[in-house]
Order: structure tokens, then C-alpha cells, then sequence
């Protein structure tokens, strides 16, 4: 079918918000690093933080109030409920964590539980998170995985990590007990690959994991399944072989 003429001027448009299949993987020539692409969004980010900051204070049940992240937020305060059971206090880092808004989302679903609450993320977004959001610690190097966590999760993040098996095996060994996976896309039946994101002329590459791939280096890593998660679809890549879900996986260390 032709494809239409509004189609064709998104598709064209800089400033586009697309999808689409990376053929030479983390090779691809057309890509900007991760920290151009990400630090574009810390003025958006800090207003979104900003108003849910303001919300929890006035006692609103945050995890339904965003239609667009309410599936990630539900998943979220189940984990914690999980982890947090017969403790008081929790020791939490959360690996791409963007402003440290799970903070408060914990805060909110689960007032009784004293959150010591970190965030490893590029320099200009912890630089924003530490200014808003100073409950939170972040840090911008990996050696924070050098400590010890009672929950390690990755918030919709190990995709966009170009080395991920390192990081997540990092993580299996700094987790007390569990590492929360959010948000994966995930593939039944195609080889993992790589896919390209483009909005407002910057480019950001991010994975699509072969489903028994990532839970085979999940094994390996001393990581057991307690609990999956369908997380909603996920956008459609352009020229994928295989269109992707979102899935989450809370792990537990050893056992």
C-alpha cells in the first residue's frame, strides 16, 4: 500500500520521533552517542519530574496518574512490595534511572519502607536529577557497582547499553538479592539486533533481545527467574524482521 503523504512528511521531518531496523549494529555509522541523545531531553524531563515530585507530596497515587507510564509504574510497586517484604529500610540503584523518578513512585505505594535510593546515569542528567531531586544520590561511574544493593534494577535502559552482558553481570554480583529488568524488548523467535531511534536530528541505538538469548545469559550470570512481566507492546521498528514486546523480569541471586 502507498504510503501516505502525512506519513511521508513525519517520516522526512527532523524532528521525528521513528524507529527503524540498524543493519550494521552498534556499527552503524549515523549514530550520535548515547549522552547527546539523552542529555536533549533533561528540559522535558525536569518539568515531568518536577510535577511528580509535587504530586506525591500532596498524597496522589502517582502510579495511576499517567496513562503512558502506568504499566511500568504498576510493575514497579509490585517489585518493590517483592523486595521490600519483612524490611524497613532498602538500599536501591536504579542503572539508567533517568531524574531518580521511582524514588518517589516507591515513596507513594510504599510509604513505610525507608528507601536509601540511588541512580548511575550520564553526567548532564544526574547534574539536572541532583538539583531537583536531591533525595537521591546519582552517580555518573560504574564503580558505584562496587557496592553493595539490596535491588539493582534497569530502568527500560539495559537496551540502550552497547555492552550489556558486562553491566548485567556486574550487577548480578552487587545485588544482596534481586535485579529488576523493566521494559525489555524482546523477541521470540529472531536473533537479537540492533535498531536505531531517531528524534530531532539525534540518533540514539538500542537492542532487541532474542528472548532465550538474554534469559540463556540471564542463567549464567547466577540469575533465576521469580517473576515475568508483560510490559505492553512496543513501538514498531521499521524493516525489523521481528516486531518486539515489552517485558519485565524480576531476578533473584542464587538459589
Amino acid at each position: 500500500m502507498p504510503i501516505s503523504v502525512q506519513r511521508l512528511r513525519e517520516w522526512l521531518s527532523p524532528n521525528a520521533d521513528r524507529l527503524e531496523l540498524a543493519p550494521d549494529g552498534w556499527a552503524t555509522a549515523r549514530w550520535a552517542a548515547n549522552e547527546t541523545y539523552w542529555s536533549h531531553f533533561v528540559d522535558r524531563e525536569e518539568a515531568a519530574c518536577t510535577t511528580l515530585i509535587a504530586a506525591v507530596r500532596d498524597g496522589r497515587d502517582v502510579v495511576l496518574l499517567d496513562p503512558d507510564e502506568r504499566i511500568k509504574r504498576v510493575t514497579f510497586a509490585e517489585v518493590i512490595a517483592v523486595a521490600s517484604r519483612g524490611r524497613e529500610r532498602m538500599t536501591v540503584l536504579d542503572v539508567g534511572g533517568n531524574l531518580g523518578d521511582y524514588y518517589w513512585i516507591a515513596r507513594s505505594r510504599h510509604p513505610g519502607v525507608e528507601l536509601d535510593f540511588h541512580c548511575l546515569e550520564l553526567p548532564a542528567v544526574a547534574a539536572a536529577g541532583r538539583r531537583i531531586n536531591p533525595a537521591v544520590t546519582f552517580h555518573t561511574g560504574e564503580d558505584v557497582l562496587d557496592r553493595q544493593f539490596d535491588l539493582i534494577m534497569f530502568s527500560s535502559a539495559l537496551q540502550c547499553m552497547q555492552h550489556w552482558q558486562s553491566m548485567l553481570a556486574r550487577a548480578a554480583r552487587s545485588a544482596d538479592r534481586y535485579v529488576f529488568l523493566s521494559d525489555v524488548p524482546t523477541l521470540s523467535s529472531a536473533k537479537s539486533f540492533v535498531i536505531a531511534q531517531h528524534h530531532d536530528g539525534h540518533v540514539n541505538l538500542h537492542h532487541q533481545f532474542n528472548r532465550g538469548e538474554l534469559l540463556e545469559a540471564i542463567a549464567g550470570m547466577g540469575l533465576k527467574v521469580l517473576r515475568e512481566f508483560d510490559m505492553g507492546p512496543h513501538p514498531r521498528v521499521r524493516n525489523a524482521p521481528e516486531q518486539s514486546i515489552c517485558t519485565g523480569w524480576l531476578l533473584q541471586r542464587g538459589g
